[in-house]
């Protein structure tokens, strides 16, 4: 039941995102594999942080070259510009802030609006080794649900 999984998942994430800056809530993922996360995620790309905009006390927009694209392909093009919404701080599972590294990131979203968290945050080269496996990437018009 991946669905369940997922949304359970961005649920938490969101609900983390809401928790104010003085709470002793900590980060916590469940445990996945980066190939599951492929085959979970609505976009899976390698891409370099070049922005973080804050939203809010809560959230901030986290703005990315995509360098590869492995799932997603369509909606987001190597060399184009990421937006993606995340919470804020490391107690409500934020994106890595890093201006200039180089993340593998797991997105929810529709292609116009995408999300994510320091749970589907992975290296570039454990995301390409994934989708090296067979079954890895996107299929045309495939489409999964993501766990970030």
């Amino acid at each position: 039941m991946r669905g369940g999984r997922v949304a359970i998942a961005v649920v938490t994430v969101v609900l983390l995102g809401l928790v104010g800056p003085g709470s002793a809530l900590a980060c916590s993922c469940a445990p996945s594999s980066p190939a599951e996360l492929l085959a979970e995620s609505d976009a899976a790309i390698a891409a370099r942080l070049l922005a973080v905009k804050p939203h809010g006390p809560t959230r901030a927009e986290y703005r990315y070259e995509a360098l590869r694209v492995y799932r997603g392909r369509g909606e987001i093009e190597a060399g184009s510009t990421v937006k993606v919404m995340s919470p804020r701080g490391s107690a409500a599972c934020a994106l890595p802030d890093g201006i200039g590294h180089s993340f593998g990131l797991f997105l929810l979203g529709d292609g116009r609006r995408w999300a994510g968290g320091l749970c589907g945050v992975v290296s570039p080269r454990r995301l390409w080794a994934a989708a090296r496996k067979p079954g890895g990437g996107q299929a045309a018009g495939s489409k999964a649900s993501c766990a970030s």
